[in-house]
């Protein structure tokens, strides 16, 4: 994962910041359904750099990636995944 770089393509507005989204899936883990109706379980993780803080994303058959402070409100990570459908349901879950 490239950083500073940020996120690419379309932008939503999460009402949440990656730093309250991090806190709130704690050490453990978070489950919720993403935007495309999959259920994804989220936790902590690190980019490459063993520095960045992310959060990790999986689905119910496969990984699909993680995001970062930088990326965070972006349809793309810092690596060009697309993990929009993951950010902003979890960032709606934490509001329900």
């Amino acid at each position: 994962m490239p950083h500073p770089d940020g996120g690419q393509g379309n932008y939503f507005s999460p009402v949440h910041t990656f730093d309250q989204a991090y806190e709130y899936i704690g050490d453990s883990s978070v489950s919720f359904t993403s935007t495309t109706g999959e259920r994804i379980t989220a936790w902590w993780g690190k980019a490459r750099d063993g520095t960045t803080l992310t959060i990790v994303f999986e689905g119910e058959n496969s990984r699909h990636g993680n995001v970062c402070h930088a990326c965070w409100g972006y349809r793309n990570n810092c690596s060009q995944t697309r993990i929009g459908q993951c950010t902003e349901a979890l960032d709606k879950h934490m509001s329900a």
